[in-house]
C-alpha cells in the first residue's frame, strides 16, 4: 500500500530550491584564496626585506556589493520562482488524487488499489525527480557564475594592482587570513567603485 505519511510529509514541506547569495560567491574565494596562502606567506616574508608594495581587500564585501553579483541574484531567484510555481502546478492535483484514493481504496478490490498504488507511486516518483532536477539545476548554474564572476574580480584586481604598482594584494574575508591591515592598505573600496563603474557600461 503506498505510504500515507511519507507522501504528506513530503509535500508538507516547501520544496527546496538552491538559492544564489553572495555567500557562495564568498565561498568560492576562500576556496581559490586558501590554495595561494603559502605563497602568499612567502611574499609577505620577502615583503619586510624588499619593501614590496602591499594591500588587501575584502572578498565578502566585494561580492556584496558588486552589481554584477546582485545582478545575477536577481536572475536565478526569479528562475527559482519559475521552477517553484511549476512544481506547485504539478503538486496540487496529485495530492488531490491521493486524497481521493484514500476515500475510495476500502470499496477496491485487491488489483484495483494495487493499480492505482503503483499510478500514485508512479507519480510522486516523477515529481521527486523533477524538484531534484530543478535544484541540480539552479546549483549548477550558480556554480559556472561562481567561477565565471571569481575569474573577472582576479583578472580586474591583477588590472588594477598592475596599474597601480602593487606586487601584492592579499584577498581576505573579514579578518579572515589579514588579521590586521593598515587601513590606508585596504583597497576594497577603491576596487569595488571601479568593478561597478566597469559593469555599469556593459
Amino acid at each position: 500500500m503506498i505510504d500515507k505519511i511519507n507522501i504528506e510529509k513530503y509535500f508538507a514541506k516547501p520544496c527546496f530550491l538552491f538559492i544564489y547569495s553572495h555567500k557562495n560567491l564568498t565561498q568560492q574565494f576562500k576556496i581559490l584564496k586558501m590554495k595561494k596562502i603559502l605563497i602568499v606567506a612567502f611574499a609577505i616574508a620577502l615583503a619586510s626585506c624588499n619593501q614590496t608594495k602591499i594591500a588587501y581587500i575584502d572578498v565578502e564585501v566585494i561580492m556584496k556589493d558588486y552589481s554584477a553579483t546582485k545582478a545575477l541574484e536577481e536572475k536565478l531567484k526569479a528562475k527559482q520562482e519559475v521552477f517553484a510555481k511549476q512544481l506547485d502546478s504539478l503538486q496540487g492535483p496529485f495530492q488531490l488524487k491521493v486524497q481521493e484514493y484514500y476515500k475510495a481504496a476500502p470499496q477496491m478490490s485487491p488489483q484495483k488499489r494495487a493499480e492505482a498504488e503503483g499510478a500514485l507511486q508512479q507519480e510522486q516518483q516523477f515529481l521527486q525527480a523533477r524538484q531534484q532536477q530543478a535544484s541540480e539545476e539552479l546549483q549548477k548554474e550558480n556554480l559556472e557564475n561562481s567561477e565565471a564572476l571569481t575569474k573577472k574580480v582576479d583578472s580586474f584586481v591583477a588590472d588594477y594592482a598592475k596599474a597601480k604598482g602593487y606586487q601584492l594584494i592579499i584577498g581576505t574575508s573579514g579578518k579572515g587570513t589579514v588579521m590586521y591591515g593598515d587601513e590606508k592598505m585596504n583597497v576594497t573600496t577603491d576596487i569595488l567603485e571601479l568593478l561597478n563603474k566597469d559593469y555599469s557600461k556593459e
